[in-house]
C-alpha cells in the first residue's frame, strides 16, 4: 500500500500522544499515569512503577493496531481493484499496486500528494485513454470537455462509470466519500466482460456465413442516416437485392455451392461501394446496401448499372462457370419516408414489383407502388374484419370427364362478396399471403367446402372430388395435417372426397421438404394432391418425380391456345402424355369450346374445367347444378 506519509506515522504519532500525557483525540491520560508530583502521595518508584505498566500498555496497544493497520493493507493491496483515495484537496493519499498498474505509462506520475487532474491529464496526454466522440481528430475542445467531465464524475462521487482504455482494455470506476470526506476510487479491470459482450453482439448482429451486419443492424444504421440526411437536406438510397436463380444452384450443386455464391456476391458488394456505405445480409439470399449522401435519382441508376456490372463478371463455382444477376429494389431517403422500418417495406415492394417485370431488372419505390401499399393494408384490415365476422365465402366450379362429359368434381374458389365493388381474389389473396393472413383463410375456404360437400351429401347428391387450393404457409404449418383430419371428422366426411392443390412455386421454397412431407402425410391419410398451373412455374421433372401428386392441371394459358397456336398444343401434348407417363391423370382448366374439349379428348384427356360447361357456382346453385345434371354434354 503506498502512502502519502511515512509508514507507521498515524500510529506512532498516537504513542507520543499517549507518553506526554495527551491520546490520540486529545483526551488526557489515566489519573494513574498523570499522578507525578501530586499531593496524593506515593513513593517515587511506585509512580514510576505505574507510569511504565502505562507505557508497556500504550506500546502494547500500539503494536496491536499496526498489526491490524498491516493487515489491512495486506488485504488491499492482493485485491486485484486498483484502489486511491485522494483527499479533499484531490490530492492521492494512498493506493495498492493494481491502481499503478491499471495505468500503463504513468509510473513516473502517481504518487502521493499529486492531484487527481495531473494525473487524469497526463494520462490523457499518454494516450492512456480512449476518448469517446473524437472523431479521429484529438482536437484540443474535445479533450477539455471530456476531462471536465471526469473531474465533475469525482468531485461528485457515488456513480459508477466504464472508460475505454488503451490496448483495447476496458475499467469499470466506481466513486465513494469516506466518512471522513476522502474520495475513495475503486478501479476494476472488466476487460473479459467487455469481450464477451462484443462476441455476443457480434453473433447477434453478424451473419456467421459472409461476415456482414444482418437484419437487425439495418434499422438501427437506417434511422441514423435518415435523420442526418433530412438535417442536411440530403439524399440517400436504400437498395435491397436477392440473387436470380440461387435456389437453382443450390438444387443442383448444393447447399455448399450456394453459401460459397453468396459469400462471393458479399465480397463483390463490397468491393462495389465507397467506404461510408453499408452492405448487410438480410436473410437468405438477400441484402440490403444503405447508400448515403447519392445526390438522386439518375446517380443512383449509375450506381446500380455499375454495380449490376460488377456482379456479373463470371467466376468458377465447384467446376462450373456462372455469372450472378440480383434483382434489386430502390427507395431514397428522405423523399419516399422518414421511418426506417417503413422505408425497408417500400424497397421490399419495389423489390417485388422488379422481380415481377424481369428477373435481374430494378425498380424504384414511387407513387404509384404507394398507392398500391395503402390499397393492399385497407384490404388487410378488411380482410381480418371478413375472416371474424365470416363474410367471405367459396365458389364452387364444376369439373367434368373429357370424354363423356359426366360430372367429376368441384374446385373450390375463395370469394369475397357483400362489397361494393366486390374485391378479386387477384387482388386479396396477395394480401393475404402478404400479411400470414392466408392461414387462417386457407381454413376457412377449406371449411367451407367441406361443409357444402356435406350439404350435397345429405340431400342424396355426388359432389365428387372437391379441390382446394392451399398456400406454402398452411402446408409448412405443423398442424395442417391435423386441421385436414379434424375438418373431415367434423363433417363426417371421407378423405378420398378431398383434393390438395398446390402450385409448382410452392416446391421451390425454402421449406420445401417440409411441404413435401406434409403432402406426403396428406396423400397417405387418402387425400389426393394436384399440381396447379403446371408449365408456367419453374419446378422441375425432378420435383415431379419426388413429390407425391396424383394430377396435373394444365394452365388455361395454354389450353386457351388449342386451335391458335401450334406450340401452345405441343405443351398440352407434351403434359398429357407425360402425367400419364407416370401415371397420372390430368385436368385441363379454362376449357371453353367444344373445339378445346375435342382435342383434349383426343388426347385423352381426363377431366375438364371451363365457362364450357359452368362458371364458378355459389354454394347452393352448385346444388342446383347437380341436382339439374341431367346426364353428358
Amino acid at each position: 500500500m503506498h502512502d502519502a506519509r511515512p509508514a507507521g506515522s498515524i500510529i506512532m504519532h498516537e504513542a507520543n500522544a499517549e507518553t506526554t500525557g495527551a491520546s490520540a483525540s486529545g483526551e488526557r491520560c489515566s489519573a494513574r499515569a498523570s499522578g507525578v508530583g501530586s499531593d496524593e502521595g506515593g513513593s517515587i518508584e511506585e509512580m514510576a512503577e505505574a507510569l511504565a505498566s502505562a507505557q508497556a500498555s500504550l506500546h502494547m496497544e500500539v503494536r496491536r493496531r499496526r498489526n491490524a493497520e498491516d493487515l489491512l493493507w495486506d488485504i488491499v493491496e492482493t485485491l486485484p481493484e486498483g484502489i486511491a483515495a485522494f483527499d479533499a484537496d484531490e490530492r492521492l493519499l494512498v493506493y495498492n499496486s493494481a491502481y499503478l498498474a491499471s495505468f500503463t505509462g504513468l509510473g513516473d506520475v502517481i504518487a502521493a500528494g499529486v492531484p487527481f487532474e495531473t494525473i487524469l491529464r497526463r494520462g490523457v496526454e499518454a494516450g492512456e485513454f480512449v476518448l469517446p466522440n473524437m472523431g479521429g481528430t484529438n482536437r484540443e475542445a474535445d479533450r477539455e470537455t471530456w476531462i471536465t467531465q471526469r473531474l465533475e464524475e469525482h468531485r461528485t462521487p457515488n456513480a459508477v462509470s466504464v472508460q475505454q482504455m488503451s490496448g483495447g482494455r476496458w475499467h469499470e470506476v466506481r466513486r465513494l466519500r469516506s466518512r471522513a470526506g476522502y474520495v475513495v476510487g475503486v478501479r476494476t479491470d472488466i476487460t473479459a466482460l467487455k469481450e464477451a459482450e462484443s462476441r455476443i453482439r457480434t453473433q447477434a448482429e453478424r451473419d456467421p456465413l459472409t461476415g456482414l451486419f444482418n437484419r437487425t443492424v439495418l434499422i438501427a444504421q437506417l434511422k441514423t442516416q435518415i435523420a442526418r440526411h433530412k438535417a442536411e437536406a440530403t439524399t440517400g438510397a436504400l437498395v435491397v437485392l436477392d440473387l436470380v436463380k440461387f435456389k437453382e444452384v443450390n438444387d443442383t450443386q448444393g447447399h455448399t455451392a450456394g453459401d460459397a455464391l453468396l459469400v462471393e456476391v458479399a465480397t463483390r458488394l463490397v468491393g462495389a461501394v465507397r467506404s461510408e456505405d453499408g452492405v448487410l445480409r438480410l436473410g437468405g439470399d438477400e441484402f440490403a446496401l444503405i447508400l448515403p449522401g447519392v445526390g438522386n435519382q439518375d446517380a443512383v441508376e449509375r450506381f446500380v448499372s455499375r454495380l449490376k456490372e460488377h456482379l456479373g463478371e463470371p467466376f468458377t463455382l465447384l467446376g462450373r462457370v456462372i455469372r450472378p444477376q440480383a434483382t434489386m429494389g430502390v427507395c431514397l431517403f428522405p423523399e419516399h419516408g422518414e421511418d426506417a422500418v417503413e422505408l425497408l417495406k417500400f424497397a421490399d415492394n419495389a423489390l417485388f414489383q422488379a422481380k415481377a417485370r424481369e428477373r435481374g431488372g430494378h425498380c424504384y419505390f414511387n407513387a404509384s407502388l404507394r398507392h398500391g401499399m395503402e390499397r393492399r393494408g385497407t384490404i388487410a384490415q378488411a380482410l381480418r374484419e371478413a375472416l371474424e365476422t365470416g363474410a367471405l365465402d367459396i365458389a364452387l366450379q364444376p369439373q367434368f370427364s373429357i370424354a363423356d362429359g359426366t360430372h367429376t368434381g368441384f374446385e373450390a374458389l375463395a370469394r369475397w362478396r357483400g362489397r361494393d365493388p366486390e374485391i378479386s381474389p387477384v387482388d386479396f389473396i396477395p394480401v393475404a399471403e402478404e400479411t400470414g393472413l392466408i392461414v387462417p383463410l386457407g381454413r376457412h375456404v377449406l371449411d367451407r367446402s367441406l361443409a357444402a360437400a356435406r350439404r350435397m351429401w345429405d340431400a342424396g347428391l355426388d359432389p365428387g372430388v372437391v379441390a382446394v387450393n392451399v398456400a406454402a404457409a398452411q402446408l409448412k404449418s405443423l398442424c395442417f395435417v391435423d386441421t385436414v383430419a379434424t375438418l373431415l371428422k367434423e363433417h363426417d366426411l371421407p378423405a378420398r372426397i378431398l383434393e390438395i392443390e398446390v402450385t409448382e412455386n410452392v416446391l421451390l421454397g425454402r421449406s420445401s421438404e417440409r411441404i413435401e412431407r406434409c403432402l406426403r402425410c396428406l396423400q397417405d391419410m387418402g387425400v389426393a394432391i394436384a399440381l396447379d398451373d403446371f408449365g408456367t412455374g419453374h419446378a422441375s421433372l425432378a420435383h415431379l418425380k419426388r413429390v407425391p401428386v396424383d394430377r396435373l392441371k394444365i394452365d388455361r394459358s395454354f389450353v386457351a391456345g388449342i386451335g391458335e397456336r401450334t406450340d401452345d398444343e405441343v405443351i398440352v401434348r407434351t403434359v398429357v402424355s407425360l402425367a400419364h407417363a407416370l401415371g397420372k391423370t390430368v385436368v385441363a382448366e379454362g376449357v371453353q369450346t367444344e373445339a378445346q374439349r375435342r382435342f383434349l379428348a383426343e388426347l385423352a384427356c381426363d377431366v375438364g374445367q371451363g365457362f364450357l360447361v359452368s362458371r364458378p357456382l355459389t354454394p347452393d346453385a352448385a346444388q342446383s347444378y347437380l341436382r339439374d345434371l341431367a346426364g353428358p354434354i
